[in-house]
């Protein structure tokens, strides 16, 4: 059995859930449009398991392909087209291993009515960490971030472990009609969120943290934010990264939750990195209030609370279930979290 079987399924229960709803025929969706609204990603995908779709840019009125790009291709719900700002350029980002969920950049020059695909340079590997087993199985993901200029792409390219241990690269790739591409920029990525989530416990959620990914709606690396949806098993669930004011120390990780067919964003758990580089469940007290399952037990008087996490600051709000106003706030120092005395707010 595939040791990225818990992907498989989410991936299958979403595509059920395409079908149930849709006709006979096979599903079909334009997205990714350009710029100058000419061209856009037509997907065609199969009702029936294991929902292999095709793929093409076509024209955004006629939807006539111009270009074929995957044919019975594996399911894939993160296939995308990134245009320059001229629409000119475009970088097509598809899965290549269904088992590994490894995914590829390809980039194309428009061609008067189509485009021609021109090949990236060979990328450096990203480093992993020195933890990770050479045997383990890799997922491996070049992702175009954005175009800053027509011809020149910022690309992601990481690779994350079975057991959750990621490296990833920044990269800046030069395209020319004429010329090969060339590398411009390469700097290894500091460790990010993403980082410390799929170094979480593996029984701190449903399934381990590397198979949620794709589930998550929003990754800020940036501001230290990530929020995903749950399946049957799993509620959503939202994250976030409180950094410590020692550098050494790393960071805290919020994991807020909620329940089963219940209400969403009750409970509240910490982990820090441990000396292995692995996260570790940090004691409940190290958040001034407790929530309705902190103690072990479920507890009555923490019912009507609900917790926001921060997207950006270092504020998380307590609030009423039934009313929504804010009761409590608790900012994070970069020691501790302290309560602001001017909470009562709406």
């Amino acid at each position: 059995m595939s040791v990225w079987r818990g992907s498989a399924v989410r991936a299958w229960t979403i595509s059920a859930l395409i079908a149930a709803s849709a006709p006979a025929m096979a599903r079909e969706f334009v997205d990714s449009k350009s710029p100058d609204g000419k061209f856009a990603l037509r997907v065609s995908r199969e009702n029936q398991q294991p929902y292999r779709q095709n793929t093409a840019i076509v024209d955004s009125k006629t939807r006539k392909p111009v270009l074929n790009l995957d044919t019975n291709q594996v399911f894939d719900p993160e296939a995308k087209l990134v245009w320059s700002s001229d629409s000119q350029w475009v970088a097509y980002l598809t899965k290549i291993d269904e088992e590994t969920e490894s995914s590829a950049t390809r980039v194309f020059v428009r061609n008067g009515s189509s485009f021609d695909e021109i090949k990236l340079p060979e990328l450096p590997s990203p480093k992993i960490p020195g933890q990770a087993p050479s045997s383990e199985k890799r997922s491996t993901r070049i992702k175009p971030v954005h175009w800053s200029k027509p011809g020149s792409l910022d690309l992601e390219y990481e690779i994350i472990t079975e057991s959750g241990w990621r490296g990833a690269t920044k990269l800046a790739v030069q395209f020319d009609r004429q010329q090969p591409a060339s590398i411009v920029k390469a700097e290894p990525e500091t460790m990010s969120i993403v980082d410390y989530f799929l170094r979480l416990p593996k029984d701190a959620l449903e399934t381990p943290a590397r198979e949620w990914l794709q589930n998550c709606g929003v990754i800020d690396k940036q501001n230290g934010y990530m929020r995903c949806t749950g399946d049957g098993a799993q509620p959503n669930f939202e994250i976030a990264l409180f950094r410590y004011r020692d550098p050494a120390r790393g960071g805290l990780l919020a994991l807020c939750s909620g329940e089963l067919e219940g209400d969403d964003s009750v409970t509240l758990d910490f982990f820090e990195l441990g000396a292995d580089g692995r996260m570790s469940k940090s004691p409940r007290q190290i958040f001034p209030i407790g929530d309705r399952w902190s103690s072990g037990e479920y507890e009555s008087k923490y019912e009507d609370f609900q917790f926001d996490l921060p997207r950006h600051g270092r504020t998380v709000l307590v609030r009423s279930h039934k009313s929504g106003k804010v009761l409590r706030k608790f900012t994070w120092t970069g020691e501790k979290f302290v309560e602001q005395r001017d909470a009562a707010s709406n």
